[in-house]
């Protein structure tokens, strides 16, 4: 298990990948966010896009699910406070293999409580390396109680 104080400013891991298809984006949208260009590739193919694509939210899901089972596991995680960036750089498209990878931005130990720390943590999903989604979000992590 890693604490607080375990972690580095500027450690950066590649978690893992995962290729989205189209029957996933459709399905995915349909339930949380159906919006023509995610569900119905003849009303995409007429849209600004081009095509079918991926909510946002469906690529934010992924890379979260891909941070919790190589990452957040092995951490003394406490959840976060909020998110201070969320922004899609590029669309998502049916076969795009999302490369999903974190770097830990800062550090901040509260002066209120020795119980835990903040981090300041980039979450991004890359396409053919390109930046598709980042994420800053300030997590709590347990420090070590010796």
């Amino acid at each position: 298990m890693q604490y607080f104080e375990d972690i580095e400013i500027g450690a950066e891991t590649t978690f893992g990948e995962r290729t989205l298809t189209e029957d996933e984006i459709v399905s995915f949208a349909r339930k949380w966010d159906p919006q023509r260009f995610h569900v119905d590739p003849e009303a995409a193919s007429e849209s600004v896009h081009g095509g079918l694509i991926a909510s946002g939210f469906h690529t934010v899901a992924v890379a979260m699910r891909i941070w919790v089972n190589e990452y957040l596991r092995d951490v003394a995680n406490m959840g976060a406070r909020y998110l201070s960036e969320l922004a899609w750089h590029e669309p998502v498209r049916p076969g795009d293999t999302l490369v999903i990878s974190g770097e830990v931005l800062d550090k901040t130990t509260p002066e209120h409580t020795d119980s835990h720390g903040y981090l300041d943590y980039e979450l991004s999903a890359r396409v053919d390396g390109e930046p598709v989604m980042t994420m800053v979000t300030d997590l709590v992590v347990q420090r070590r109680r010796d």
